[in-house]
């Protein structure tokens, strides 16, 4: 990684796409700290997550809007959200910042939640009229969603609004440094985006759909069995393969041996 013309090395790469535009987000606030502070990043085009830190450090931003926009497919059939997981876990140590998901108000009975965007406080009185957008994804599903990012090994990190996120990525970045002092500190590496190119991508990727089976996983269960094929039908021998526990297995035969009861509203049928 090139260094600065006072020969210093950036511990921290910062996505360019995330400094761009008037508002401000957790990353420009994260920015304005690390200056404070003089700490040492550089602002670059990242194909993986939106920040790197050093000891395999690898955060992606989404706020709850941008969260539920990114479960919609892509031209090949799979959610934008699926592919980056995928891709975030091809580091050591993956989180996925949601800005402003402790500040939503859940609203089950509507299937909603409303995200605030803007509040400013009453004149003289003290109320405060805080302005929202209505997100269109049922409180329940999103915990599930959030839920489902966890057990893929990914840390969540919750933040209120984009100054207090700004700080829990202020805290993981420093911590990160910290635990290398003494150790050789490892820098940020900028890793490409694997995409589903050969056969061995997409066998990893459909074993990798398994719940608490990231891609690091998968791998070791297809160099264990050889193909997918022979994964589904051999559930039992999963716990013999290093890092597959019981929860998993579990799981997995769960969402094999289950039937399939759609929640999707069903289709009005064409009229004649």
């Amino acid at each position: 990684m090139q260094s600065d013309l006072f020969g210093n090395i950036p511990e921290i790469v910062i996505d360019i796409h995330e400094t761009g535009g008037k508002r401000m987000n957790a990353v420009k606030h994260l920015m304005s700290m690390l200056d404070k502070e003089q700490i040492t990043y550089t602002i670059e085009k990242i194909p993986i997550g939106d920040i790197l830190g050093t000891d395999g450090i690898a955060i992606e931003r989404k706020t709850v809007s941008d969260l539920v926009n990114t479960l919609k497919g892509s031209s090949s059939g799979v959610p934008r959200l699926t592919k980056q997981m995928d891709a975030l876990l091809e580091y050591e140590k993956p989180y996925l910042l949601i800005e402003n998901i402790l500040s939503i108000r859940r609203d089950p009975m509507k299937k909603c939640v409303y995200v605030p965007f803007s509040s400013k406080k009453t004149k003289d009185k003290g109320y405060f009229v805080t302005l929202e957008r209505a997100s269109y994804i049922h409180p329940s599903s999103l915990d599930a969603l959030i839920e489902s990012v966890q057990e893929r090994g990914i840390t969540i990190i919750k933040g209120f609004n984009a100054l207090h996120s700004a700080g829990l990525l202020y805290g993981i970045l420093e911590s990160g440094k910290k635990k290398q002092k003494g150790k050789g500190q490892r820098l940020p590496v900028i890793r490409t985006r694997k995409g589903l190119e050969s056969m061995a991508d997409e066998q990893e990727f459909f074993v990798a759909g398994f719940p608490s089976v990231n891609v690091v996983r998968a791998r070791s269960l297809l160099h264990r069995f050889g193909s997918p094929m022979e994964i589904l039908t051999r559930t039992d021998e999963w716990a013999e393969v290093p890092g597959i526990g019981p929860k998993t297995v579990a799981s997995a035969k769960k969402l094999l041996y289950s039937d399939y009861v759609s929640t999707a509203p069903k289709e009005k049928e064409e009229k004649q």
